[in-house]
């Protein structure tokens, strides 16, 4: 566990993909004089218990740009830091139930194509073509999305923190920060483990955020909410079309009946 340094430029308040990568970008940067404060260990809040879903859709432009540059990130940032990762690559197709739902995922597709991503519409004919065992009746068409996929959400903030500190940034695990004051215009972060002035401080913190913003007098609209899925076992029709083709199904996404399902190995994984 490092010791707690005097000072620093910034302090990342929350070890998860977000602090980590935070602090990862930071020392990209050239801001090394950085550390992450992380009450437990890497990953032991939100992002433990995240699917690991990896979109680029989004009908916000700046949202949608936000997670291509993630996903074009992640395909090499393993062998970059030196740090497997499970990255699967597999492509989605968003379901559509009516035309105005199309119209929507037009807009998205000139966005996405303007951004650089080839991304496109598909008819009913062609969802049964990239997912064999789909049932289209009700459907009007629908979204692929080649860049598309999942990660192992803690391999990640991992890797993100080892490349951080490779570049010189420092991470103090068990050391939850319990409180702050403004001091001569920089922050004084308080912990069990002594105090450290700063002059940024980033609210990474999760399903703790409310609690961090809270220190510094600000409200954090949000609200924490269980994520439930359900794992089946293997389907041998699912392991016989693995096989034959050598990849996964593309992951499905239904806004309209509000779930997603991906392949996990030769059974399926099924979320809201």
């Amino acid at each position: 566990m490092a010791d707690l340094p005097a000072t620093a430029r910034v302090v990342v308040i929350g070890g998860g993909a977000v602090g980590a990568s935070s602090l990862y970008h930071l020392a990209l940067k050239g801001w090394t004089d950085c550390v992450l404060l992380e009450k437990n260990e890497l990953t032991s809040g939100s992002t433990w218990h995240a699917a690991g879903n990896v979109p680029t859709f989004s009908a916000s432009w700046s949202v949608m740009n936000m997670q291509r540059y993630s996903t074009e990130l992640y395909r090499d940032l393993g062998a970059r830091v030196d740090y497997p990762m499970n990255y699967h690559v597999t492509g989605s197709l968003r379901l559509a139930h009516s035309r105005n739902r199309m119209m929507e995922f037009e807009r998205v597709v000139g966005m996405g194509r303007y951004q650089g991503m080839d991304v496109s519409m598909v008819s009913v004919s062609d969802l049964k073509d990239r997912y064999p065992f789909l049932e289209t009746h009700d459907l009007a068409g629908g979204l692929y999305d080649p860049y598309d996929g999942d990660i192992d959400p803690a391999q990640l903030t991992q890797a993100l923190a080892k490349g951080a500190r490779d570049l010189g940034a420092r991470i103090v695990r068990f050391c939850p920060a319990t409180g702050v004051r403004r001091d001569g215009g920089e922050w004084i972060v308080e912990t069990p483990q002594g105090e450290i002035r700063c002059e940024v401080v980033v609210n990474a913190a999760g399903y703790r955020a409310q609690e961090i913003g809270a220190m510094f007098g600000r409200f954090v609209p949000m609200v924490s909410m269980s994520h439930q899925y359900m794992l089946t076992d293997p389907i041998p029709e699912l392991e016989a079309w693995s096989a034959e083709q050598g990849r996964k199904l593309p992951l499905l996404r239904d806004v309209d009946s509000s779930y997603y399902l991906r392949q996990e190995k030769f059974g399926l994984n099924l979320g809201p």
